[in-house]
């Protein structure tokens, strides 16, 4: 059920309607059923898959909880991955493997299950949180204690808002909440401001750029410098605003049902370093590559030449969750290498003056917009060739006025994010007034930008 459907919008409005006029006590289950039935929705066969892992997860949890062992967590982290390669990478698998011209025929085509790189990543982040709080043993710091109960576990899992493209979700962070919700109106006035800011930032921004800019991704032989620039800049602008829109939508959603969920980004377009920009972009998965990943490989706790190779390890398999093509690879080891390179040459501190910091930044959106080919282009071939064509000059047929203009809000908006305390200061004390207003002038620009909506980008992950 798509953020931006009319039956999304009917299924959170009655949803809503219920959870608060009823008993306290029943709401928990109520949530745990409306969430099934949001998934559900999308595949029964799917929810009875999902509902099976939930069980075996929580199985191993409990068992976790009770008797720790590295060989049981390490098992149970082997097969989720395992669970998650299975699905993801079967088809491709068998196209490398089969003699040329073996096609796949449909019946035997595996079909990926809604949101299962996210939720593989939620049990795997779950089970060694279980096993640090059992042992101890959290890299130095006093793990947060986590009782594996059922209803608690299952709210976790299922919670429709985040279920489909994060944020990822830690125990620690959403356990506490689960039963001590309140009606707060601050809370429910926030919800909606950043529902409204997620549609502005994804119908406005996000999809109008995908509008102009695609036609060059489908085809880069038939352009030149200007429209590859335009390209690839506007397609940084609009995963971001698609993206984090997505989170913001989805963050907003669940304050209106009395929860928190984390913050995601963080105006990741004004880092000074790819370290910093890794802190403030897709921050949960960032956290969840870094405690599991980065850390059991050694972290920082290993030599110098060790740590690089732990970088570039963490990123491709960054790089590899997101697809299986030569593409996506490239994406995460060219990270791994800016990440390396930036510690090799210490530049992961904040320069001190204005013009150091605006060339750090200049070099991180750079570094980052030409990593995005690979991650846009349908395939290698493709990124090759608009990379080949910023070297190409032609006369221009996008329209750059207003993707430079769209640009320029996606960073406008990224600086009102670091304002986000003033502009609410200013907002909530005003929202009987300012949210109807925020509302109406949606629905007009709605009304008035002619744009076909797209699939959220993180979807497809």
């Amino acid at each position: 059920m798509n953020f931006l459907s009319l039956a999304f919008v009917a299924f959170v409005a009655v949803s809503l309607l219920i959870y608060w006029h009823i008993p306290r006590k029943w709401r928990v289950g109520f949530l745990i059923f409306a969430s099934a039935a949001y998934y559900g929705l999308y595949s029964p066969a799917f929810l009875l898959h999902f509902v099976t892992v939930i069980a075996l997860n929580y199985l191993v949890a409990v068992r976790l909880h009770a008797q720790p062992g590295r060989a049981l967590i390490g098992v149970a982290v082997a097969l989720n991955i395992a669970h998650l390669a299975f699905f993801k990478y079967f088809n491709s698998l068998f196209g490398l493997l089969a003699p040329q011209g073996t096609l796949l025929p449909d019946w035997f085509k595996i079909v990926m299950p809604l949101a299962i790189s996210f939720y593989t990543f939620q049990f795997i982040a779950f089970l060694v949180d279980v096993y640090r709080s059992a042992t101890g043993d959290a890299g130095g710091k006093t793990p947060a204690p986590i009782a594996v109960e059922p209803g608690r576990f299952l709210l976790f899992m299922l919670f429709f808002p985040h279920l489909i493209s994060g944020p990822i979700l830690r125990a620690a962070d959403f356990y506490r909440q689960v039963g001590s919700e309140t009606a707060s109106r601050d809370m429910q006035n926030r919800g909606l401001f950043l529902i409204a800011l997620g549609l502005t930032k994804k119908l406005f921004i996000g999809d109008v750029l995908g509008y102009l800019i695609n036609p060059v991704f489908k085809n880069p032989a038939d352009y030149g410098s200007a429209d590859a620039l335009a390209a690839m800049l506007g397609y940084t602008a609009q995963l971001y605003c698609d993206f984090s829109g997505f989170i913001d939508i989805a963050r907003g959603v669940a304050k209106l049902f009395g929860y928190d969920l984390p913050q995601n980004f963080n105006s990741p377009y004004f880092s000074t370093s790819f370290s910093e920009f890794w802190n403030r972009w897709h921050m949960t998965l960032s956290k969840f590559i870094r405690d599991c990943i980065y850390i059991p490989l050694g972290g920082n706790r290993v030599s110098q030449a060790r740590q690089y190779f732990n970088l570039m390890t963490a990123m491709i398999l960054s790089g590899i969750w997101h697809g299986e093509t030569l593409n996506f690879l490239l994406w995460g080891a060219l990270h791994g290498a800016y990440l390396a390179a930036e510690k090799l040459l210490s530049l992961s501190k904040t320069p001190a003056s204005k013009p150091a910091w605006l060339v750090r930044n200049i070099w991180v959106i750079l570094g980052w917009s030409f990593s995005l080919v690979f991650f846009r282009a349908p395939d290698f071939a493709s990124a090759l060739t608009l990379i080949g064509k910023l070297f190409v000059a032609k006369q221009a047929t996008l329209t750059l006025s207003l993707v430079f203009t769209l640009i320029a809000l996606t960073w406008f908006v990224q600086y009102l994010e670091l304002r986000r305390d003033t502009v609410l200061a200013f907002s909530l004390p005003r929202a009987a007034f300012v949210l109807p207003v925020l509302l109406v002038v949606i629905y007009f620009l709605i009304s008035r930008v002619q744009i076909p909506n797209e699939a959220f980008i993180y979807v497809q992950f």
